[in-house]
């Protein structure tokens, strides 16, 4: 066998371990990835993040790919999920230059998903509460977990878990920001307040504006719960993706003060959603704009283009996620039916 032989064989070589199957190209690419991931992370001033995170960020791009592959079967694009999150400009941001942890939250929720793709409810739930007691912005997760529980997908007693877990943190969290003397210039996330204006009110004990904000997403919450609840339940993998982005961007979007990296779970499940239904592109990419903008104005105080116009865009998204919910449960539709009764009778 001649050198050219032995490359063509060993290009196009098959590798099975356990039950992974993978070729060579898939691997060397793997690794080549994994090299740029890092050393795109190196020529900051301050270096490379904590090994700790830098660790946790190279797991939750591996454990995303995994969840992509459970998803779709595919091994190009689960390869894929695993280099777009090794090199996506949130991620790189948010543990290289800020020093944040949010990829310990987006690190959570994938195994949740993980564990909820295998049938272990309970696993899910457990690791949902600790999602939930992490960090106040992933409070829109527990709204979708009760439309888990509506459509009977989780018990009671795993929904009153997620519950206690939940409103401890936000109780605690609130009770903590609107005593702390924070406004909403504070922190820089393109949400509602962007475009309804930012401005407190001098003299006041807690910021008003934020405090109609906090009492405006508890009541969407319940309405859309509501009409969620009259809708009939999908198991497809998508649409679990869809209401999981729909609850977290609507709560970080009209909770008052919520920071930069609100938005960063959401880039992540953004990608698995790319992923899943390749026809729905927009979603993340104007998910990612906007998300990155907020770094942008926590770094230099000001973002490419005026906040409001993020606000916006993710509005849209939000809308299109919500409109798009309703159709696939049918619940546009049973309202119609419900008020043709009505006006007949």
């Amino acid at each position: 066998m001649n050198v050219d032989e032995t490359l063509r064989g060993l290009l196009f070589r098959k590798f099975h371990i356990g039950k992974l199957r993978f070729d060579f190209l898939e691997a060397l690419l793997a690794v080549c990835i994994t090299a740029v991931g890092y050393l795109i992370r190196t020529p900051f001033e301050y270096g490379p993040p904590h090994w700790t995170y830098l660790l946790a960020e190279w797991y939750l791009a591996l454990t995303a790919g995994v969840l992509v592959f459970r998803y779709t079967g595919s091994r190009k694009r689960a390869l894929g999920t695993y280099a777009i999150l090794l090199i996506l400009p949130t991620v790189v941001a948010e543990g290289t230059i800020l020093r944040g942890s949010a990829c310990l939250g987006a690190l959570l929720l994938v195994c949740a998903l993980l564990f909820w793709e295998n049938g272990r409810k309970w696993l899910f739930t457990l690791t949902v509460t600790v999602l939930l007691l992490y960090s106040v912005r992933y409070v829109g997760i527990l709204a979708a977990c009760a439309v888990f529980w509506q459509k009977e997908e989780l018990k009671t007693e795993q929904l009153l878990l997620l519950l206690a877990g939940g409103g401890a943190r936000l109780a605690a969290a609130y009770r903590a920001y609107l005593h702390a003397g924070y406004t909403l210039t504070t922190f820089h996330w393109p949400n509602i307040y962007e475009i309804v204006g930012r401005e407190s009110i001098q003299g006041q004990l807690v910021d008003p504006i934020a405090l109609v904000g906090l009492f405006l997403a508890v009541g969407l919450t319940f309405l859309t719960l509501w009409l969620f609840g009259m809708g009939k339940w999908k198991t497809d993998r998508a649409f679990l993706m869809r209401l999981l982005l729909f609850f977290g961007l609507a709560a970080v979007y009209f909770l008052p003060y919520m920071d930069q990296s609100s938005g960063y779970l959401f880039c992540v499940l953004g990608v698995i959603y790319f992923m899943v239904e390749p026809g729905d592109f927009l979603v993340p990419v104007l998910l990612q704009i906007a998300a990155y903008a907020g770094y942008q104005e926590c770094f230099n105080g000001e973002s490419m283009m005026p906040m409001a116009v993020f606000a916006v865009a993710q509005f849209l998204i939000i809308a299109y996620l919500g409109i798009r919910l309703l159709q696939e449960m049918g619940v546009i539709r049973i309202w119609k039916e419900r008020n043709l009764s009505t006006w007949t009778d």
